[in-house]
C-alpha cells in the first residue's frame, strides 16, 4: 500500500513538472504572436491620424524656385525628422521625378520645408508647411506635384505656371 502511495505521488510531482515544463516553454511563443498584430494595428492607426492636403503652389517671377503649402488635416503631429523624410513628386505633367530633401538650401533640385504657422517645431494639426522647391519651371506649361508622408499618406496636385 505505501508503495502504491509512493509510486501515484512520484507520478503527480512528474506530471506537474512536465506541465509547468510545457507552459514555460509554449508562453514566449504565444505572447510574442500577438505582437505583429499590436504593431499592425499602430502602424494602421498612425495611417488613419494622418492626413494632409495641398493647399496652393506658385513659383517665383524667375521661375527657379516653386512654392507649395500644405497643411495637415489629420491629428497626428509630425515630428521634423519624419517631414524629413516624406517624398516629394514634382515635375511637368507626364514627365516629373522624386525631389530629394535638402536642409541646407544649395542642391538643385531639392526641396526644403518651414512651418508657417506653428510655433513647437512639430508639424501639428491645422499647421501649415511651407515648401520651396529649387527647380526651373516654364511659363505656360502644366506641373505635377506629389507629398508623401514618412507613413505613406498623400496628396497631389497639378498648378499651371502663366
Amino acid at each position: 500500500m505505501s508503495g502504491e502511495t509512493i509510486s501515484t505521488a512520484i507520478i503527480t510531482i512528474a506530471s506537474v513538472i512536465c506541465a509547468a515544463g510545457f507552459v514555460a516553454a509554449v508562453t514566449p511563443s504565444i505572447l510574442s504572436a500577438g505582437d505583429p498584430v499590436v504593431s499592425s494595428t499602430n502602424i494602421l492607426k498612425d495611417q488613419i491620424d494622418t492626413n494632409i492636403k495641398i493647399i496652393h503652389a506658385a513659383s517665383n517671377p524667375e521661375g527657379t524656385e516653386v512654392y507649395i503649402w500644405i497643411k495637415n488635416v489629420g491629428n497626428n503631429h509630425i515630428s521634423p525628422n519624419l517631414v524629413d523624410n516624406s517624398d516629394l513628386f514634382f515635375g511637368e505633367s507626364g514627365n516629373f521625378m522624386r525631389i530629394p530633401y535638402d536642409e541646407t538650401g544649395t542642391g538643385v533640385p531639392g526641396w526644403r520645408y518651414s512651418i508657417e504657422n506653428g510655433g513647437t517645431g512639430e508639424w501639428q494639426k491645422s499647421d501649415t508647411i511651407k515648401i520651396t522647391v529649387r527647380t526651373s519651371v516654364s511659363s505656360g506649361n502644366e506641373y505635377f506635384i506629389k507629398f508623401i508622408t514618412y507613413n505613406g499618406v498623400s496628396d497631389e496636385d497639378y498648378f499651371a505656371v502663366s
